[in-house]
């Protein structure tokens, strides 16, 4: 049995949305419960930034190792509290890994954007959004994606990324096999896009989509149309033709919404879960 969603009321309104760049809020000392004082990065986070920008600078990759504590602990200038707390701080990310015992310590892993839909999650559910509105950003991202995609010159590049979900024997597959492969060619035209802010944006949207509903409503078995579904989308994009591969994806993204709003509406209208 796949796990189903619980039971929870959606309150009618969330907490505000403030648009205030380039500070960070506190109520500290603010009697009238306005978030308007400006608070410091602490020393955890400015040191957390500064470790991601050495990464970045250092052309560090995946399965790299950070330098030793005390090493750090020189570079930055902090205090083992501070700096292990920064390390936290990007564990919880998803942007490090931690291995402890011998030969241990911080690693750099692969970006994750189910981490990044994790903390969207947080914000959707303090905001008052619902999983109406996940599916509704979901329909409004991904098929101008797919006409970006398509748009792409070199066909061979494209049928080699989509080559996967051509032809797609369904029934010679395990279960898992076949739920991963229908999941992971939303992610692939996330990949292709070449634009890496709509890549994570796209991804985390989609993780949100199959991780908190497609996966309790198991799709594999309920709608065996979604492979061909997605090679039609495939061969819409190889073949350069934007705005059909764009309308199939609408298509696909309206069915799939639909189905399950038809079969619990109550649902689309609940809270979006932090997990």
């Amino acid at each position: 049995m796949t796990e189903k969603l619980e039971a929870t009321s959606a309150p009618k309104s969330g907490l505000p949305i403030l648009y205030r760049p380039g500070a960070l809020y506190t109520t500290e000392g603010d009697a009238g419960g306005q978030l308007d004082q400006l608070r410091p990065a602490k020393a955890s986070e400015s040191t957390a930034a500064r470790i991601v920008a050495d990464i970045v600078d250092q052309g560090l990759g995946v399965g790299d190792r950070l330098p030793p504590e005390n090493d750090m602990l020189l570079a930055y200038g902090v205090s083992r509290e501070s700096l292990r707390e920064a390390l936290r701080i990007l564990e919880v990310q998803g942007l490090i890994a931690i291995k402890r015992g011998p030969g241990g310590g911080p690693f750099v892993t692969a970006l994750n954007a189910s981490y990044l839909a994790r903390t969207e999650t947080l914000y959707f559910n303090l905001a008052g959004a619902t999983y109406d509105e996940v599916f509704e950003t979901w329909e409004i991202l991904e098929p101008p994606l797919s006409a970006k995609v398509a748009s792409i010159p070199d066909r061979e590049v494209k049928r080699s990324a989509f080559a996967p979900f051509l032809e797609y024997d369904a029934p010679a597959h395990a279960h898992d096999e076949v739920f991963a492969s229908l999941n992971n060619f939303h992610a692939v035209i996330a990949e292709l896009s070449g634009n890496r802010v709509l890549t994570l944006v796209t991804q985390a949207i989609n993780h949100i989509v199959v991780d908190h509903v497609l996966r309790a409503e198991d799709p594999v078995t309920e709608n065996q149309g979604l492979a061909a579904s997605h090679e039609d989308i495939a061969r819409a994009i190889i073949a350069g033709r934007s705005s059909k591969a764009a309308m199939l994806m609408r298509q696909h993204i309206h069915e799939i919404t639909e189905q399950f709003r038809n079969r619990h509406p109550e649902r689309m209208e609940r809270l979006v879960e932090w997990r």
